[in-house]
């Protein structure tokens, strides 16, 4: 398992934070020649951070939904290649099961996936890793304030809890 993946989503996430950063201190100065061709441009100083607050809450929410996307790809992605790896081929059943778990595993539902880890990742961090994932949900799926996940979270913390937790499972795999 390569956590590569997961660091380069949360660089983009420390990136763009940074140029919002730098947005608001240039609104703050009010740097106008700064805001030409944006939408800063004919914004007043509140509207105009009004919109950079706003912006960031739903940079903050889309960057945890990428961070698992490409914490799932990677575990999906290292279960195929330990199915092949270790792909003896016995007799033709035995390499007609192991290739359709290898095209099956799409379908696998991420807690399932979890769980396959479970003598080799904390309950804990299983725990942490299925309710970012709840969370992922709710925000792919319209953020239902009727149906509010059991935490909420932020990029830091599904960085960190979804990294901690390739790095025990590629001990593994």
């Amino acid at each position: 398992m390569n956590k590569q993946v997961v660091v380069d989503v949360f660089s983009v996430y420390e990136t763009i934070k940074d140029s919002m950063k730098v947005t608001r201190r240039s609104i703050n100065k009010n740097l106008a020649a700064l805001h030409y061709q944006t939408n800063f441009f004919t914004e007043g100083k509140d509207d105009a951070l009004d919109k950079v607050f706003k912006a960031e809450n739903e940079l903050d929410d889309i960057m945890v939904l990428s961070i698992f996307a490409s914490f799932e790809r990677e575990l999906r992605a290292s279960i195929q290649d330990v199915i092949l790896a270790n792909m003896s081929v016995i007799n033709k059943t035995v390499e007609r099961i192991n290739l359709a778990a290898v095209e099956s595993i799409e379908r696998w539902t991420v807690i399932d996936i979890i769980d396959i880890l479970k003598d080799v990742v904390s309950e804990e961090l299983r725990g942490r890793a299925k309710q970012i994932y709840e969370y992922r949900n709710w925000v792919a799926h319209g953020r239902n304030k009727d149906h509010l996940p059991s935490s909420m979270t932020d990029p830091k913390t599904a960085f960190a809890v979804l990294s901690d937790f390739i790095d025990m499972a590629k001990n593994a795999i």
